[in-house]
């Protein structure tokens, strides 16, 4: 029988290689730990730190998690539990000693039944405090009041005001997490109840109030844009993004940043970058499982970067669908969400999406009762179905890593009819 600590060792090593799909001896990256505390989250509804993952990986690793987080961690891989994990693994066949005299069974007997016993006490106890832990964060739950209200109406940078009473809950740590990423969540003093945080990006945020790694309420916050709003981003010690000039992207009848436009954010092309269009609003309730959206976009090629992209992202109440589209040689590194159903290029043949962006390509994306297909120049390329519901749609972003133009964007209701159409003329 393998001990705790080798059974998260083999966690370990099936996340690397189903998740991760890193190659033999890669450890996680940041960046990869935060995707795999907003799988845990989805999955479970438990929020793991990215400090709780980092001392997972590590290889000194002598105390064990606390048997909640087990059971948190494990949803990743599809398993309900961690005992669930734990029997689900290729049992071990222990070798038996080779030298020596071999124990007779009656004397092996007690210290396997005190063993035994041991360990169902121990596991008993665990398993108690957690679920104990569990029953505290839910009784509270409906108890605490948490609110947010915005400083303006519409736009960014948006001072979010949050209002919270945790004057009866009796815990460890208290905090306030912005939106899905585990980066964003501050410490709160639970003896006040105020706190605010500047939004610097738009779209639909879900705050959660977290009590001792639980979620306890959350507040949903729409960052609205006053039409298109250009956003350029590039790796630094800023903890915001750069405007870009609103006026400068409407040009010729497209929406366009050309390399002057973004090296007058101060960006540096040689170095990489993303630059996004944002358009959050209320699209006049469209529902996020009946609709279709079509584009027209196209790349110029930029010093540094071998593989282009643009991704179109739909905010939904709930959660985003994105689908990528890059150049043919590059289509391993493809992606999409679409409801719940996650694929990357590595393990899903994607090559359909790729194509020559520095020409004009068009995506359409038809979604009839969440059965997505998605057409590349009105030529099936991939097909989706998925099960969970999403919301009405609330915001739609247009992303690229090179100097990036749109054409026209049309977001249409079942049956045709149009919720929202801008063809920038």
């Amino acid at each position: 029988m393998l001990t705790d600590q080798e059974y998260i060792i083999l966690y370990r090593t099936l996340v690397e290689r189903d998740v991760f799909m890193l190659a033999k001896g890669l450890k996680p990256r940041q960046r990869e730990l935060e995707d795999l505390a907003r799988r845990i989250e989805e999955r479970s509804g438990t929020l793991l730190s990215i400090s709780t993952l980092k001392r997972l990986w590590k290889d000194d690793l002598t105390i064990l998690p606390h048997p909640s987080t087990l059971n948190a961690l494990v949803s990743a891989l599809d398993h309900q539990s961690w005992m669930d994990f734990k029997k689900a693994q290729t049992p071990v066949v222990l070798t038996p000693p080779q030298h020596g005299s071999k124990p007779s069974r009656a004397k092996k007997l007690p210290f396997l039944w005190i063993g035994l016993v041991m360990v169902a006490i121990l596991l008993s106890f665990f398993f108690i405090q957690g679920f104990k832990r569990n029953g505290e964060a839910s009784a509270v739950r409906e108890k605490i009041p948490f609110r947010a209200d915005k400083s303006v109406t519409s736009g960014v940078p948006n001072t979010v005001m949050f209002s919270y009473d945790l004057s009866d809950v009796g815990a460890d740590s208290f905090f306030i997490q912005q939106s899905w990423n585990p980066k964003n969540k501050v410490a709160i003093d639970p003896s006040r109840n105020y706190f605010s945080s500047i939004y610097y990006y738009p779209g639909f945020h879900r705050a959660k109030l977290i009590v001792d790694d639980k979620i306890v309420a959350t507040a949903r916050i729409h960052v609205k844009t006053d039409g298109w709003f250009p956003i350029v981003e590039q790796e630094t010690d800023e903890d915001h993004p750069i405007y870009m000039d609103k006026k400068s992207i409407f040009r010729n009848g497209t929406m366009q940043s050309t390399a002057s436009d973004i090296t007058a954010s101060g960006i540096d092309l040689t170095k990489p970058y993303s630059h996004t269009y944002y358009n959050i609003r209320d699209f006049e309730g469209v529902d996020s499982d009946n609709f279709s959206l079509e584009t027209r976009v196209k790349v110029a090629s930029a010093p540094n970067v071998l593989c282009s992209f643009a991704q179109i992202t739909i905010m939904t109440e709930e959660h985003i669908f994105f689908i990528t589209m890059t150049s043919k040689g590059c289509v391993g590194k493809l992606y999409l969400k679409l409801g719940e159903i996650y694929q990357n290029g590595s393990d899903t043949d994607l090559s359909a999406l790729g194509s020559d962006l520095r020409e004009w390509q068009t995506l359409r994306i038809e979604n009839i009762n969440k059965q997505v297909k998605l057409l590349l120049n009105n030529v099936q390329a991939h097909e989706v179905a998925y099960k969970k519901d999403f919301g009405k749609i609330v915001g739609i972003a247009i992303a690229f890593n090179s100097p990036g133009s749109v054409d026209y964007v049309r977001l249409k209701k079942p049956g045709g009819e149009t919720a929202y159409a801008d063809e920038f003329e």
